[in-house]
């Protein structure tokens, strides 16, 4: 089987050859795909031989698609259709239009015309695009697995099987690029919109502080002897005690209106955001964003632990002014059960989605694992 020309290399020979020298050459040099044009735009000897030339390479390729069916059966066939990349190029050329439309959104939030959330929000509209290019890259995927079982008895079509297996991975790396495009975009979204969730809880807790300790001055006020000696004498002190509890509810009002919200749903969806473009890899750009948002992940995983333990005791507890080794380690292994959680969940996920061609992505998601980990157990100890 000879080498099969590209689209320009080919049209570079229309040009240049004569009729009689088109009409000599071999079918299997010609591109999978002849535009329309090419052959109603050519001179007429020309054309005649190009629709020549294009029916008998159709009818020879019916005939070993036949011979295939009836070797590899329908499944492998199916397989191979997957590396001319059809839905694959629709589906990236979707994506593509639709951060196209998305720069001036882009460019009007990298200018701080408009919030980190509402850019986050602007972003989720392209959800529905990349549901359906990664469910073409699993389609693909799960295609290179049908294949190489396939090559393991080949039959007479060991040559049209490893150049399907080498076209098929040559549109999922297409396909992965324009979701690292994607992902990269993301990541640089979501990580502001952490850093400014981080900012946010670090000036609340700041205030909290602050309040916290002016409330245990004037509690000390009222717990102190010579108030308990003015209580003997109610007659002077009764205004200045209402006056000192009236000003401990009110700092217990602002410091509950200095509390903080931050979903479980929003954890993940933050997660999600590192891990995805974590397994697609990035640019070097996306590599400074990854770089952030890890440790602004860490620093929210430790809040979000707080938030927690603060619900369920119903009080305000800021670890990061008062530090306590006990609790310290508390945080950790509750956060280190958050991310292994998650993974579980991300592991079953991946398999779902890939099915037999999961290994190299779980591979992939065991070593961003282990590397989150070990990177929130030194931050966090950082922290503390």
């Amino acid at each position: 089987m000879s080498q099969r020309l590209n689209l320009e290399e080919f049209t570079a020979m229309v040009l240049e050859l004569s009729p009689a020298e088109m009409a000599k050459l071999p079918l299997d040099i010609m591109p999978e795909t002849i535009p329309t044009q090419l052959i109603r735009n050519a001179p007429a000897p020309m054309r005649a031989v190009l629709e020549k030339m294009v029916f008998v390479a159709s009818q020879a390729e019916l005939r070993v698609v036949q011979r295939m069916d009836q070797a590899l059966g329908s499944t492998v066939l199916q397989a191979m259709d997957k590396a001319r990349g059809y839905e694959a190029d629709i589906a990236i050329s979707r994506l593509q239009h639709r951060m196209q439309d998305l720069e001036p959104t882009l460019e009007r939030w990298r200018n701080e015309k408009i919030s980190h959330h509402s850019m986050a929000q602007s972003m989720l509209g392209l959800r529905e695009e990349v549901r359906e290019l990664q469910a073409e890259r699993a389609r693909q995927a799960r295609a290179e697995v049908v294949l190489i079982k396939a090559l393991e008895n080949p039959g007479a079509f060991a040559e049209h099987l490893r150049l399907a297996l080498d076209g098929l991975r040559s549109v999922s790396s297409r396909v992965d690029r324009s979701l690292g495009e994607y992902l990269v975009l993301q990541l640089e979204v979501f990580s502001a919109d952490m850093s400014e969730k981080r900012l946010q809880i670090s000036e609340a807790d700041k205030v909290r502080a602050a309040l916290f300790e002016e409330l245990a001055h004037l509690e000390e006020q009222v717990k102190s002897p010579s108030n308990w000696m003015a209580r003997l004498m109610p007659w002077n002190s009764s205004k200045k005690e209402d006056f000192l509890r009236q000003q401990i509810s009110d700092l217990y009002q602002r410091v509950m209106n200095e509390e903080w919200v931050m979903a479980e749903s929003q954890l993940i969806r933050w997660l999600d955001v590192i891990v995805d473009a974590s397994l697609y890899g990035s640019s070097d750009s996306g590599q400074n964003h990854l770089r952030s948002a890890r440790l602004n992940l860490f620093f929210l995983l430790n809040a979000f632990c707080e938030q927690q333990e603060a619900a369920a005791k119903k009080i305000a507890r800021n670890p990061f002014v008062q530090a306590d080794p006990k609790q310290a380690i508390e945080y950790m292994l509750i956060s280190e059960r958050f991310i292994l959680d998650y993974f579980a969940k991300k592991r079953a996920e991946v398999i779902e989605w890939l099915g037999n061609a999961a290994d190299t992505r779980l591979q992939a998601l065991e070593g961003i694992e282990a590397n989150l980990v070990t990177e929130m157990k030194r931050n966090l100890r950082k922290v503390f």
